[in-house]
């Protein structure tokens, strides 16, 4: 098995965007990550309900793997497989915004070799992260490789 790259998740403002990121191209690129000290430069460190969330998404739009997923963690493993088609629900059961979730999703599920259904539950305006309003006036997802975004 290929050695993982680590990132650290604490450079530049230390916040959840080096993660999603990082799980993104892990995906696009199948390199195996390990993402240390995320999220260490906020006041409440490690993953959130919503970055859990986005990186749970990416896990199955590509069947890899997590190790370490859970709410508060500092470091978590990220095992890519294959990008693959589907139906997809990402719920992060709080208020935490779906476009972020969008965020870390997106690169890859352009990728996906069909169509993809994705249905989001979770903020749609939350403080910190882009609108709702302005990332649908952006771009139509049904513009982008056939798949269709749900706002719940």
């Amino acid at each position: 098995m290929q050695e993982s790259v680590v990132v650290d998740g604490s450079v530049f403002e230390g916040g959840g965007q080096i993660l999603r990121n990082a799980v993104a191209f892990s995906c696009l690129l199948s390199i195996p990550i390990k993402i240390v000290r995320i999220r260490a430069g906020r006041d409440k460190p490690g993953l959130r309900p919503q970055h859990l969330t986005g990186i749970r998404l990416v896990r199955d739009v590509c069947q890899g793997g997590l190790e370490a997923d859970n709410i508060g963690s500092m470091s978590v493993k990220f095992l890519p497989k294959s990008i693959q088609s589907g139906k997809y629900l990402a719920d992060t059961e709080t208020a935490g915004s779906i476009v972020l979730l969008m965020q870390a999703a997106m690169p890859c599920l352009l990728f996906a070799p069909g169509r993809c259904e994705v249905v989001l539950k979770g903020g749609t305006n939350a403080e910190m992260a882009p609108q709702i309003d302005y990332t649908l006036m952006v771009g139509s997802c049904d513009s982008l490789n056939n798949n269709k975004l749900h706002q719940m």
